[in-house]
C-alpha cells in the first residue's frame, strides 16, 4: 500500500471515529448526516469532479472501461439476488440485495483513491469520473430505481421518467458537462478558480465517512449476518474479478483498467441503500450491507491495490 493510500484511509477512519462519536454524544442534530450529504452532492463532490476534468486526459479505451465496471455490476447484481433467494428471503429483501452489490461508491470514495493513486490529473481520474457518472448515477436512477420499485411491489409504476430526469439534472450532471466541454474545448479555468475547486473538492472523502459515522447503526446487522455477509463477499469479491475478466478481454492496460477493477471494488454505494429504502425494498438490509462493506474495504481495497500493483 502507497503511503498516500494509507494516509487517506487513515483520515477516512479518523472521519468515520469522529461521526460514531458526534452521534453518540448527540453532539449535532439529528438530520446532520443529511445536511452533510446535502452540501457532498450539491457543492463538495461537483467542485472535485469540474476540477478534475476539466484538462484530465481522455482517449477511447475509457469506454472499455465503461464496459468492464458494467461487467462487474452484472456480476454483482445477479450474485446479490442469488444470495437473497438462496436464505429464502422475501422479495424487498431480494431487491435490496441486488440494489447493494451492484452499485459501489464510486463517486465519494472511487473518485478521490484515483486521485490518490494517479495524481490529480490523467486517465486515471478521468475514467473514475466518467464510470461514477455513467455506470453508477445514470444507471443507478434508472434501471437501478425500476428494479427496485419492481421488487418492492410489483403492482406499482416503474420509475417515473420525471423523477428519473429531475434526479439527473443535479450539480453533479452538470459539473461533469461543464467539464467535458471546457476539456473539448481547450479551457481550463483561470488559476484562482482551480485552487477553490481543487480545495472545495478536496473535502469530499472525509466528509462522507464523517457523515457516515453520525448515520453508522449496527443494529442493522443483527439477525442478518450470514446474508451479509455473502452479499458484502458479491460485492467486494465477486464484482472485482469479473470487472477485471473483462478488462483482460479487452487488452485495457494502465490507469484505465486499473480503475474499472478499482471502481468494481468500492463498497456499496450509500445512495443505492437510500433508495433501496425509499423504493419500499429492506432498508435495514440495505444499510447494513452498506456499512457492513464500507467498513471491510478499508482493508480489502489496500489488498486490491497491491495486487494490481500500483
Amino acid at each position: 500500500m502507497t503511503p498516500a493510500l494509507a494516509s487517506l484511509l487513515l483520515t477516512l477512519l479518523a472521519a468515520l471515529a469522529v461521526g460514531v462519536l458526534l452521534r453518540r454524544l448527540e453532539y449535532l442534530p439529528a438530520d446532520a448526516a443529511l445536511t452533510l450529504n446535502r452540501l457532498i452532492v450539491g457543492v463538495t463532490l461537483p467542485a472535485l469532479v469540474l476540477g478534475v476534468l476539466c484538462d484530465a486526459e481522455l482517449d477511447r479505451s475509457i469506454w472499455g472501461a465503461l464496459v468492464a465496471t458494467l461487467a462487474g455490476q452484472l456480476v454483482g447484481f445477479v450474485g446479490g439476488v442469488g444470495v437473497a433467494r438462496l436464505f429464502g428471503l422475501p422479495r424487498a429483501t431480494q431487491g435490496a440485495a441486488g440494489l447493494v452489490a451492484a452499485f459501489a461508491n464510486t463517486g465519494f470514495l472511487g473518485v478521490p483513491v484515483a486521485i490518490t493513486l494517479f495524481g490529480g490529473r490523467g486517465l486515471g481520474p478521468s475514467t473514475a469520473i466518467l464510470i461514477d457518472s455513467f455506470n453508477t448515477t445514470v444507471l443507478l436512477w434508472t434501471s437501478g430505481l425500476m428494479f427496485a420499485r419492481h421488487m418492492a411491489d410489483p403492482a406499482q409504476p416503474s420509475a417515473r421518467p420525471r423523477s428519473v430526469l429531475d434526479a439527473l439534472f443535479t450539480p453533479l450532471s452538470a459539473a461533469v458537462l461543464l467539464g467535458l466541454v471546457l476539456n473539448l474545448a481547450h479551457l481550463p479555468p483561470p488559476p484562482i478558480l482551480r485552487a477553490a475547486l481543487d480545495r472545495i473538492g478536496a473535502a469530499t472523502t472525509a466528509l462522507v465517512f464523517l457523515s457516515l459515522g453520525l448515520s453508522l447503526d449496527l443494529r442493522a446487522l443483527r439477525g442478518r449476518l450470514a446474508p451479509l455477509a455473502l452479499v458484502s463477499g458479491v460485492k467486494l469479491l465477486l464484482a472485482p474479478l469479473a470487472a477485471l475478466a473483462a478488462a483482460h478481454a479487452l487488452s485495457l492496460s494502465g490507469p484505465v483498467g486499473a480503475v474499472a477493477v478499482l471502481q468494481s471494488s468500492m463498497p456499496t454505494a450509500m445512495l443505492a441503500a437510500i433508495l433501496a429504502a425509499e423504493s419500499g425494498c429492506d432498508g435495514a438490509f440495505a444499510a447494513g450491507v452498506a456499512m457492513a462493506t464500507t467498513l471491510i474495504a478499508c482493508v480489502s481495497l489496500p489488498v486490491g491495490v497491491r495486487l494490481l500493483g500500483l
